[in-house]
This record gives structure tokens, sequence and C-alpha cells, in this order.
């Protein structure tokens, strides 16, 4: 027993259920006080209760004789009577029964044919599902830290349940409602890693954990008409984003992705790695919003610093400084990149409308100048994939790319690096603008004269509508 050493239970193959109150030194064989037991059948398990001494959970196993059927027992009074808690639900001859460590009546059942759960001390069960097959299972344990149940089965190997928190927040009381939130355990911000091995056919292969919080809830009916969707709120109300959402009867789980959209990088013939990977978000309590037609069921989830990396939180404020400034600037670099290359378009197009000699030399000269800049911005030598450029947007990118995956403090050559490259990205912005206030100002003017379409900025509006397209 984990509340008492001299309180131990032991069962037999040959079907004996005894227990000590005095760490041995005499038994009691309590085999007779369990109802319904054929004689001789297999204790496959016994399991002592960690909230209350005497109560003590236990299986039986007769498939040898050919009897399948689950026996399973609970007593509160160390053996002197059982109580069965099969139901008609349960389905093989069971195996394993163990206690949740923080729920009191959330059990777990291995059963020749799966897994079970109840959420009230025994007195019902259901079959878990969510992709666990109908195998046997032999044992189970919870991962404490974790808050995992690891079950060992027979014929699909071990198996691991990620985050059973939201099962301890099943009760009769919840169950009986239309809708509710499940909270589940916090999202700890880590680092990325990435490797790669060749070990042959010795490889051991398992899903990563995806980068999402689990937002969960349980709903008593399918919802089959009507909206229902999820929307997700930061730590200063702003809504960030919406969700599709779980419309089926019983526990639903959502994936909350904790990275932030990508940064818009200016177009160019070669890729940018730093297109790929967008910020995490930062640590705090964001609301989650549910909305099923018109109801309304509000939660929360939780984003922490995973506090075993060994980084102070002036490092992570660094991190998360430098990082976003890098985030803005590549933004900022692919609209200043988009306005320069709205001119050359806009410049080209005049040039077609038949005006004069003298305004083809002058839309030539603005062509010539915004392609200095555009070039100086984006790489546009390619060598497929790759190119011998490394013009502004690689420079940033390259920044933003270091820091992005690493939770520590930037190096000191990053963040000067970065502040070298904003100065030098803000000496482009001031030659376009005083291109477009000069040249092209009085480029429109006589367009405006003659009636012709005007050269028009981008705004930063339009750019944003591009952007979501």
């Amino acid at each position: 027993s984990p509340l008492d050493k001299d309180l131990i239970w032991v069962g037999t193959d040959d079907g004996n259920l005894q227990v000590t109150r005095d760490g041995g030194k005499s038994w009691t064989n309590v085999t007779g006080q369990v109802p319904d037991l054929p004689p001789h059948t297999w204790c496959s398990s016994v399991t002592p209760s960690r909230f209350q001494k005497g109560t003590a959970y236990v299986t039986f196993d007769g498939h040898r004789t050919g009897d399948m059927t689950p026996y399973v027992y609970k007593t509160t009074d160390y053996g002197l009577s059982w109580t069965s808690l099969r139901d008609k639900a349960l389905e093989g001859y069971c195996h394993k029964i163990i206690e949740d460590t923080k729920a009191e009546n959330l059990l777990f059942l291995g059963t020749e044919f799966g897994l079970w759960l109840s959420v009230d001390g025994g007195a019902h069960w259901a079959r878990f599902t969510g992709d666990f097959p109908k195998v046997s299972v032999r044992d189970m344990v919870i991962q404490e830290r974790e808050n995992d149940l690891v079950a060992a089965t027979h014929g699909r190997g071990i198996l691991i349940i990620d985050d059973i928190t939201p099962l301890r927040y099943l009760t009769p009381e919840l169950l009986a409602k239309e809708m509710a939130f499940l909270p589940s355990r916090p999202y700890l911000l880590r680092n990325q890693g990435y490797s790669q091995e060749f070990p042959g056919d010795g490889e051991f292969m398992a899903p990563n954990p995806p980068e999402a919080a689990l937002l969960t809830y349980y709903l008593k009916k399918r919802h089959i008409f009507g909206d229902m969707h999820i929307e997700v709120y930061d730590p200063d109300g702003k809504k960030i984003r919406d969700l599709a959402a779980g419309k089926r009867k019983g526990i639903n789980r959502v994936q909350m992705p904790i990275r932030m959209k990508p940064p818009r990088v200016p177009t160019s013939k070669t890729l940018s790695f730093a297109g790929f990977f967008g910020p995490l978000m930062e640590p705090g309590t964001y609301t989650v919003k549910i909305i099923k037609e018109d109801q309304l069921l509000q939660g929360a989830f939780e984003i922490r610093d995973d506090p075993s990396l060994p980084y102070t939180e002036e490092d992570r404020a660094l991190q998360r400084k430098t990082l976003m400034k890098a985030y803005h600037m590549l933004e900022d670099l692919a609209f200043l990149d988009r306005q320069v290359t709205g001119v050359m378009q806009q410049a080209r197009e005049r040039k077609k409308e038949g005006v004069s000699g003298s305004m083809q030399k002058k839309l030539d000269e603005v062509i010539r100048e915004m392609q200095a800049i555009h070039v100086k911005l984006v790489e546009t030598k390619a060598e497929g994939m790759f190119t011998s450029e490394e013009q502004l947007r690689q420079k940033i990118a390259a920044v933003y790319g270091g820091v992005v995956n690493f939770l520590g403090r930037p190096t000191n050559s990053q963040i000067q690096r970065l502040n070298v490259l904003e100065k030098e990205m803000g000496n482009y912005q001031g030659r376009y603008e005083e291109i477009f206030n000069t040249r092209v100002g009085r480029i429109n003017l006589w367009l405006d004269r003659k009636g012709l379409k005007p050269i028009r900025p981008v705004t930063r509006e339009t750019f944003n509508k591009e952007k979501e397209k």
C-alpha cells in the first residue's frame, strides 16, 4: 500500500487473495469474501488505493478454464467485503486495474479486448477509443510528471495516452451538461531539435508531439446542424485565431498551433527558410470561446516557459524581442519591395499608353531607379534553388532563422547584425520615398494633366489583403 508499508496484498495464480496488515507476520485469505467468483480463478492484479488505506481493487482471469467473464472488484474494509464493479459494457477477461493518481473516482481497467475507464469509481465503464485498438492491455502506469497513461499491450507494444488531465474533470454532473470545457496541462515552450541518423532496421519510430496546445471539451450529443467554431484570444483579449471545432459526441480535442504565422518575406527566385517557421506564442493565459449556434462556452489554456531550460527570464525576453524585431523587419521589407515593384509595374504600363518621348525617358529613369533598389533588397540571379547573391532579404532571414528555434539569449553578433541591417533597410526606404515624392510626383502631375491614371503607391492595407490571399 502507498499509504502503509505494512499493508501488503498478494494475489496468486491458483486463486488466492491474501492481505497482511503487519508487514507479513500474519496473513488473511479473503478470497471467500469475493462474491460470484469461481474457485481457483487466477488473481491477475491487486491495486491498493492511494486515497483510502482500507480500499483496494482486484481483477481475476478465468480464461484458462474457458471462463471469459470480466471479474473486477473493490473493497473498502481491507477485504472483509467486496463489491463487483462489473457492468454490461465490459468486454473481455480482466488483466489490470489502476487508480488515477489525483482523481479518486477515475479508474482504468485493462481487459483482453481493450482499455476501459470509469469516472464514478467503477459504477459505470466506457471503452477508451481515440485510436486505441481493441488489444489485450496487460499493465498500466501513470507518468505523474507528464500526466500520461502508459499501457503495456499484447500485440501493439507500448501505447501512451498523452495528458489525461481532462479526464480528471469528468464527473457524472459534468457528463449531464450539454457542453463543457476540460482543462489540459500547460503547453511548455521548448527548443525544437532536428537530427538525422542512419540506424538501419533498428530505428525506433514514434510521432513527435504536435507544436500545439490541446483544447479539450465534452459534447453530450454530436453537433450536426448549424454553426460551431472556436475563437482564441491572447492574454490582452485580442482575437488571434479561428479554429474548426470537433463536433462528435463525447470528448473532442482540437489542436491550437502555438506558432504565429511565418513572416511574409519578399518574393524572390530563391527559397527563404525564414518563411517556413513563425515565432512561438508568448507565455500567458489564452482565452478560448466555443461558439455552438447561440451557445457560448468559455475556457482557457496556458503557455509556459519550460522550467527545465537553463535560460533566465532576461535571456528569454531578449530572445523574443530580437526575434520579433527580425520578424517585423522581414514583413516591412516585403512591403517595401512590393511598393518598389508596384511602381515599376505601373511605370511600364504608362509607357504603353502612348506618352511622349520625354516622358518615356522619365519613366525609364524611374524604372531603373526602382530596379536598383529592388536588386539590393532581394536576390534576382538564381542558380536553381540557390544563388551566389546575399541581399538584404537573405541577411535578415539568416538572423531570424538563427533565433527562431533557440529560446536562449541571442548572440551579440546577431543583435548587432540586426541593428546594422535595420539602418540599411531604412536607407533603402528613404531612397524609395525620395524618388516617389520627387520624380514620380512630377510624372503624376503630367499624367493628371493628360487625363491619364497616375502611379499610385501600394498601401499597407492592399499589401495585407494580398498576403491573406
